[in-house]
Formats: C-alpha cells, structure tokens, sequence
C-alpha cells in the first residue's frame, strides 16, 4: 500500500520508478551507500528522496509514523491515480495535477471542489479547471461545464518565395494573432505576463539552437555521404 501511494504521489515524475525501487530497496534494509551504489545517486540525494517519502506517508519510515501530520494531498493521490495521465492525455501541462490536487486539498472533496468552480469559476485557472471537469466526467460519468474550447486558430500561409526580404515579417504577422492568443491563455492559467514573456524567449532560443544543430548535422550527413 505505501509503494502504490508513494507511485501516486510522485505522478508524472520522470524518475518515479527509480525513486520507489529505491524506498522499496531501502524497506528491505539496504544502506543509503547500496542504494547510491546501485542507483548512481550520492548518498545525500538518496536521503532527500527517502524523507521526501517518509513525509508522503506521514512518517513511520525515518521518523515516527504521525497521520495528523500525513497530507490528506497524498490520500487524494491514491484516491484518483489517473489524474496525471488525463493532463497528459488532454495536453494540460504536467504543472495542472498539481494544482488540481492542491485545489482539492483546499476543497476537502471532489464534491466541493466542483461546486465551488461551478459558483466563482475565474477563480481557478482554465487548465486546473478542464482538468477538474475530466476527473468529475470520469467518476460521475457526466460534464459539470461545458469542455474547454481549443485553439482553431489557422495560421496564414506565406505568399512570397523563401528568398523574399519580407518573408520574416510576413511570418511575423501569420504568428501574432496566436502568439497573442498564447500568452492571453497563459495568463488565465495564472502565469505572470514577465514570466510568459520570458519562458517564450527562451522557448524560442531552444527552437533556434535545435534548429542549428540539426541543420549542421544534415550538413555533415550529406558530407559523408559525398566522400563516399
């Protein structure tokens, strides 16, 4: 039961399995240093996931077992497992779970919790909101709002040739309409407009960087298929 809750909690975390192989190694009486051995961790990063555990539970690992002190969160991570793979499925953000469960915490229930959307909806940002509307659709088999509406937006497609001096500004302005619709949505699910600035910037860097690196590789691709 402490390793499907443990699952539950850590949700869309990448190492999730590592880290419950590695509590359930500990369980069996494993060292910290067999376990950093064995894992390729220092011994410091093998405590801080072992206590990160004990307080998921509520103690009982490392310290003494305390449910006053257990988060009801993790309890409701056990109570609605999927809910990582519906914002994966419905492409919320692996941010949303989160929020959803820290919304739910708050709440007390899925009952309230819905209820209290349903009464001041622009309380809660748009993603935690549809991520809300799944879980309940799941357990209830019905919607309590009508679905989150997506993006249709179709962008222009450029009427010059490659080599035309006003093809970037051409593009520039196919983009603004859905960047600005971007940055409107993001906004709503609570981002601060510096923050969205910022993450496009270096969204759009990362974009340029890959794009480099892939075109340096075709480039030595074609080399070597040139030599031969």
């Amino acid at each position: 039961m402490i390793l499907e809750k443990l699952r539950a909690c850590w949700g869309f975390s990448p190492t999730v399995h590592r880290n419950v192989a590695l509590f359930e190694g500990f369980l069996k009486g494993k060292s910290f240093a067999d376990l950093a051995q064995e894992h390729g961790l220092s011994k410091s990063r093998v405590r801080q996931i072992i206590d990160k555990a004990d307080r998921l539970v509520g103690g009982g690992i490392l310290t003494k077992a305390e449910s006053s002190k257990a988060s009801p969160r993790s309890d409701f991570m056990v109570d609605y497992p999927y809910v990582w793979n519906l914002a994966e499925m419905h492409r919320l953000g692996s941010v949303t779970p989160h929020h959803f469960f820290a919304e739910l915490e708050r709440a007390g229930s899925l009952e309230r919790l819905v209820d209290k959307m349903k009464r001041l909806p622009w309380r809660t940002p748009t993603t935690t909101r549809e991520l809300a509307r799944l879980v309940w659709q799941k357990e209830r088999g019905e919607s309590p709002w009508p679905a989150l509406k997506r993006s249709s937006m179709a962008i222009v497609e450029p009427s010059c040739p490659a080599d035309h001096p006003d093809r970037g500004l051409q593009c520039q302005l196919a983009l603004e309409p859905a960047f600005h619709e971007l940055a409107e949505r993001a906004a709503e699910s609570g981002w601060t407009q510096q923050e969205i600035a910022c993450a496009l910037l270096e969204l759009a860097g990362a974009r340029l960087k890959s794009n480099s690196v892939n075109g340096e590789t075709e480039r030595a691709i074609d080399r070597a298929m040139a030599t031969r």
